[in-house]
């Protein structure tokens, strides 16, 4: 799994959750939960509209920002959106058997395995398909990580496809 790649952080990130301000998924069933009292909701399930939002807050508030989610897909966009002087930090949620894990968009943009593909990080997301397999090539996002960093013919098509990206 994508996800299961990358070093997670202390399970208690800062310690004192008045420290922290959570950014909730949009689309998602936890609004169910009963959080603290520093929350927001994402007002819906775009991937990138929930960390843009969570950048937005981390800018008014300066205070620790938690994304919650369990989409895997909460893990690339930090990669692509954060500034370098911000560290935003996602809980995906596990199911079943296993543990809730905190990432930072700092350990994540410096991972090596992003760091050859950092600039072209959205358009692999987008032709990788949301979530899990892409609808073009039945691909997870971590083999196309992985197809892109070892084939430089595909670095032409971000230019190509997604031109003022950065802009």
């Amino acid at each position: 799994m994508f996800h299961n790649i990358f070093d997670t952080v202390p399970e208690r990130p800062v310690g004192n959750s008045g420290n922290l301000y959570f950014v909730l998924d949009g689309g998602s069933l936890i609004h169910l939960v009963v959080w603290p009292k520093q929350e927001t909701f994402a007002t819906d399930d775009d991937d990138v509209h929930i960390v843009k939002t969570a950048i937005e807050i981390y800018e008014k508030i300066k205070k620790q920002v938690v994304v919650i989610g369990q989409d895997v897909d909460l893990l690339v966009s930090p990669t692509a959106l954060t500034p370098d002087y911000m560290d935003i930090l996602m809980l995906k949620e596990c199911k079943g058997k296993f543990k809730d894990r905190f990432y930072s968009s700092k350990d994540l943009r410096n991972s090596k395995l992003m760091i050859e593909c950092k600039k072209s990080i959205l358009f692999l997301h987008a032709i990788s398909g949301c979530d899990t397999t892409s609808g073009f090539y039945g691909k997870g996002k971590l083999q196309a990580v992985q197809l892109f960093n070892h084939n430089k013919y595909l670095h032409m098509y971000t230019n190509i496809c997604i031109p003022n990206m950065y802009t």
